[in-house]
């Protein structure tokens, strides 16, 4: 028995050992698997926002069967788009493949500088069936582990997965999948909308997300914003005068609870439930929190417009709870939506949610850049201290005049204004001034 557990050991040391270096040796190239395309343009955007549209299971009866059919080109877009929301985009690039039968998947990843190489490939070989869908091959670098090998892995991870609800509850939203096909530059599939499961998937993942100290948060900065609208009920008022009652309450939680990245994440997500009308209460699953009726409703400006205010609050709260790169990308979305008929392309809308962005960064960045926010924004008057100058920044392009002028987000004429937008956000001063 004993001479079993020191072989047993003496295994996983080796294993901990050899598998590392089997990555290092095999899995690490020179070159990369996928390389770097260019940003979407007008056109990318608008057909991946279309493609979300016309397949919202929202809009079925339950126990509707669709039928949805995403071309090779869709498909890369839809994961071009996902990739861009992700923490460090710009060094994991992806491309799937679709052969009759059989969906292949590359990535890419840029390492940091290192001996070894500059990028991790990694291929995987996808073989769909009736209820599953098996594991052909997995190739890290230039190591090809076969399906036999890897499936039952994979199969094992998953039995041991389903002991945790977060995750067991994931995979009963795949139920609802009946079928999928891989053609030739096309995948197909049939799924069942069961409203029942996705419901219970989004309350378990606003628990995880929103742990209870969280919805305590959002709950106290809830009560003063409900304080501070009913002094301005029905005026229109700066956002600074709600910033400074706001984060002089974060100050003095922070010094209380200790953690400031945290004090200012629930206020900027409770400022931007208030200002696009949300109900806090279905937001962390709490019935019992105040009524919109209740509120006293005031119009939050910067340079005097409402809809300055709501992008600058709703990128800054994209930017907290998902990343700067959904939240910039979010912004263009909107603006290049107005453009097709609404109230067209703002370079001023665009500013405000990069300001928006930048000002979340800094709130969220480190304890101690938490701290400076707070103390900031806690004596806050001139609102451009966090909002540039939007003066002679083009307004109400509509389709056609921006793809004359600018061709697409990758264009000369269109980083011109985006780097101006840039400099004049560096000049304001809570982005300036010395941590």
């Amino acid at each position: 028995m004993r001479l079993f557990l020191i072989i047993v050991i003496l295994f996983f040391i080796i294993a901990f050992i050899i598998i590392p270096l089997i990555f290092l040796i095999f899995g690490i190239q020179s070159s990369p698997l996928v390389k770097p395309g260019k940003k979407l343009d007008f056109d990318d955007v608008a057909r991946v926002k279309q493609l979300i549209k016309d397949n919202d299971p929202r809009k079925l009866q339950p126990g509707d069967i669709k039928n949805v059919i995403v071309t090779e080109r869709d498909l890369n877009l839809v994961l071009d788009y996902a990739l861009s929301q992700a923490p460090g985009e710009k060094s994991f690039f992806a491309q799937a493949d679709l052969r009759q039968d059989l969906a292949e998947f590359h990535f890419s990843y840029t390492l940091p500088k290192n001996p070894f190489g500059s990028y991790l490939n990694i291929s995987t070989i996808l073989f769909p069936t009736t209820g599953q869908i098996t594991i052909r091959q997995l190739k890290i670098g230039s190591l090809k582990i076969p399906g036999w090998l890897v499936d039952p892995t994979a199969k094992l991870g998953h039995h041991f997965l389903m002991r945790f609800d977060q995750y067991r509850n994931l995979i009963e939203a795949f139920y609802g999948i009946q079928s999928i096909r891989v053609f030739d530059g096309s995948v197909s599939i049939a799924y069942q909308w069961q409203p029942d499961v996705m419901k219970k998937l989004q309350a378990h993942g606003r628990d995880f997300l929103l742990p209870a100290d969280e919805k305590e948060r959002i709950m106290a900065y809830n009560k003063q914003l409900v304080h501070i609208a009913k002094q301005y009920h029905g005026k229109q008022i700066s956002l600074t005068r709600f910033f400074q009652p706001l984060f002089q309450l974060a100050e003095q939680r922070t010094m209380k609870m200790g953690n400031a990245e945290s004090e200012n994440r629930a206020l900027i997500l409770t400022l931007a439930a208030y200002i696009v009308g949300a109900n806090i209460g279905k937001f962390i699953g709490d019935d019992k929190s105040i009524p919109r009726s209740q509120f006293g409703r005031a119009r939050l400006t910067l340079v005097e417009r409402t809809d300055l205010a709501k992008h600058f609050l709703v990128s800054a709260a994209i930017t907290v709870s998902g990343g700067t790169g959904l939240a910039n990308l979010a912004g263009i979305f909107k603006e290049m939506d107005d453009s097709r008929g609404g109230s067209g392309f703002s370079f001023a809308d665009l500013a405000a949610d990069r300001a928006g962005v930048r000002f979340a960064e800094i709130a969220i960045a480190s304890s101690n850049q938490a701290k400076f926010v707070q103390q900031q924004m806690g004596t806050i008057v001139m609102e451009s201290d966090i909002m540039p100058n939007i003066d002679h920044l083009p307004e109400g392009v509509q389709e056609l005049e921006f793809k004359q002028k600018y061709q697409d987000l990758d264009s000369a004429t269109y980083r011109r204004i985006e780097e101006e937008i840039e400099r004049r956000i560096d000049l304001c001063r809570i982005y300036t001034i010395e941590r």
